[in-house]
């Protein structure tokens, strides 16, 4: 028997445990930080499969690797698990999660006499403040030398980029006073909030196009008869350079500096401590999974752009060579972070793909660990671009 055929016999010998699976962390959504169930299921599914399992990996309870195999060439599967608060699994992530599993175990199987390890890497709270960025830090990902997954959605894009992004919170200190018989003494922190969207929103036609700002209102008084003492705003600012990003912020940041100077109030500014870096997507890695994935058989033809998110994986770029493609699991567009979407994670057509890219994703790490020079290029590659990482 071939390896590759190794690979999709495992696949198939799997598939009913890896659909259960899914299904059951599907079924019993948990927000990021809390996926006590996902972790037990999937570490518990792995040391079964004769895996070396560490728990709480990078100081995250519900982060996990799990390896196989020896010395050489190392290939590291991310496996995502958080659901959305109230939405549940409206992102994919029992998708993503257990394809990461199902391409670990299946190169696992065909490694035979093979030089190389294989590890799948449990990645909380993607949703929230992204557990890559915390295990990237804590150098979870120094020995990878290659890490890929995917991510489901309306489209199938291989080369996928992503959007730096930074979270901010500005809270606005005034004076309160009753709103009707002495206003005058008061300092309306709201108005520091208002000033300082209306101040971003003139500002927008000055911004390049892939520029994404947004914000919300947090706090915004306790009553309408009373001027408020304190607001705050809360914004996410994203952009393709995250040189480029650093001068937004900038700009951003004095626009909220003027509005406090504007409403007399003074301003507070803090900063998210889990920032996403741009995704930079190895060509040669998502040169191969293409070509494995046609390899597979799959073949749903989905026309829609769903444009640019920001994505932690993008940490993970910076360090290692990446891939995270995006592939279809319909042919109709339904929003992501949705009950809509999240209905179709919970079909057998999704399943199925799950299993496919699973399949795609062991056959590229099976062609990685059999060429060295391969492995070079990827290599090679990864170095030429380190000028544009931060």
């Amino acid at each position: 028997m071939s390896e590759l055929a190794s690979i999709q016999q495992t696949i198939d010998e799997e598939k009913v445990k890896l659909v259960e699976m899914a299904r059951a962390i599907y079924n019993n959504p948990e927000v990021g930080g809390q996926e006590f169930f996902a972790l037990d299921l999937i570490t518990t599914y792995l040391e079964d499969k004769g895996f070396k399992v560490w728990r709480g990996i990078g100081g995250l309870k519900t982060a996990f690797m799990a390896s196989y195999g020896g010395e050489g060439f190392h290939i590291g599967y991310c496996s995502e698990y958080d659901a959305l608060p109230e939405i549940g699994h409206g992102c994919g992530h029992n998708l993503i999660g257990i394809s990461g599993v199902a391409a670990g175990v299946a190169l696992a199987a065909s490694l035979g006499d093979m030089p190389g390890r294989v590890s799948i890497i449990g990645t909380p709270n993607e949703e929230d403040e992204g557990g890559k960025v915390v295990l990237v830090n804590s150098g979870v990902f120094d020995d990878v030398d290659a890490a890929m997954m995917f991510h489901p959605g309306c489209s199938t894009s291989i080369h996928v980029e992503s959007l730096a992004c930074r979270d901010y919170r500005f809270i606005f200190h005034g004076r309160s006073v009753h709103a009707s018989t002495d206003p005058w003494e008061g300092r309306n922190a709201l108005d520091g909030v208002i000033q300082t969207f209306n101040s971003i929103n003139a500002m927008r036609q000055h911004l390049k196009d892939d520029v994404r700002i947004h914000g919300i209102v947090s706090e915004g008084g306790l009553a309408p008869n009373i001027i408020p003492d304190r607001a705050a705003a809360d914004f996410i600012i994203r952009a393709r350079d995250s040189r480029y990003l650093g001068e937004v912020i900038e700009k951003v940041v004095a626009c909220a500096r003027g509005a406090a100077i504007a409403t007399g109030t003074s301003l507070e500014v803090t900063e998210s401590g889990f920032p996403y870096e741009a995704m930079v997507s190895n060509r040669v890695m998502a040169d191969l999974f293409a070509e494995s994935l046609r390899e597979t058989g799959y073949a749903l033809d989905s026309p829609h752009d769903e444009g640019m998110d920001s994505i932690d994986m993008g940490n993970v770029s910076r360090v290692t060579p990446s891939i995270r493609p995006m592939v279809a699991i319909t042919d109709q567009w339904v929003p992501g972070h949705t009950r809509k979407f999240s209905m179709l994670c919970d079909s057998e057509e999704a399943y199925n793909i799950m299993l496919t890219v699973g399949q795609a994703m062991a056959i590229t790490g099976h062609k990685i660990l059999k060429d060295i020079e391969l492995q070079k290029r990827i290599k090679q590659e990864f170095s030429a671009v380190a000028s544009d990482r931060i």
